[in-house]
């Protein structure tokens, strides 16, 4: 029973820790509103423009191939996915850094909906684990069932952004 007990302080502390890092610190940024999509990874929530942090989608005008050397608008196809996923739905955006375009990084919910999440699991982009971890999974589970991009043939959004400057 002792040992027990003890599990559970020891859960209830892990609780504790790891609830401390889910409170936003006093530079976080909130912002809610109707969004107007530009990319499958970036919108326009009033007069700021939101990336979705730690996930990448084609750009607009990058092309895939399908299976049948066939290019298919791969980029369109990611924007189109987005908005799809919001809806009409609210959008709220949490983020605390701006990227070197002035771009709020954030995570994004229309509703309760992750749309960072959703786009990487729906295949849709690829993760950025240099910026978060926590679309790593989705975006193996979406490569494994070659859902989306993954049914591709795609260049890494990044590198096809360095090719075409």
């Amino acid at each position: 029973m002792k040992q027990t007990k003890m599990h559970a302080s020891g859960v209830l502390a892990l609780i504790f820790v790891a609830s401390l890092t889910m409170i936003p610190s006093a530079d976080a940024e909130t912002l809610t509103g109707r969004a107007r999509t530009t990319s499958g990874d970036t919108l326009t929530l009033e007069r700021d423009t939101v990336r979705l942090l730690g996930i990448d989608a084609p750009e607009l005008d990058q092309y895939c191939e399908n299976d049948y050397g066939q290019p298919f608008e791969c980029g369109r196809q990611a924007l189109d996915a987005l908005r799809e996923l919001i809806g009409r739905a609210t959008v709220t955006c949490l983020g605390t850094t701006r990227d070197e375009e002035g771009r709020l990084l954030a995570i994004c919910y229309a509703g309760d909906l992750n749309l960072n999440s959703r786009m990487a699991r729906n295949g849709w982009a690829v993760a950025r684990s240099n910026e978060s971890q926590d679309y790593v999974h989705m975006a193996r589970l979406a490569k494994r069932e070659k859902a989306g991009i993954w049914a591709l043939k795609f260049t890494d959004p990044a590198e096809w952004r360095a090719q075409n400057k």
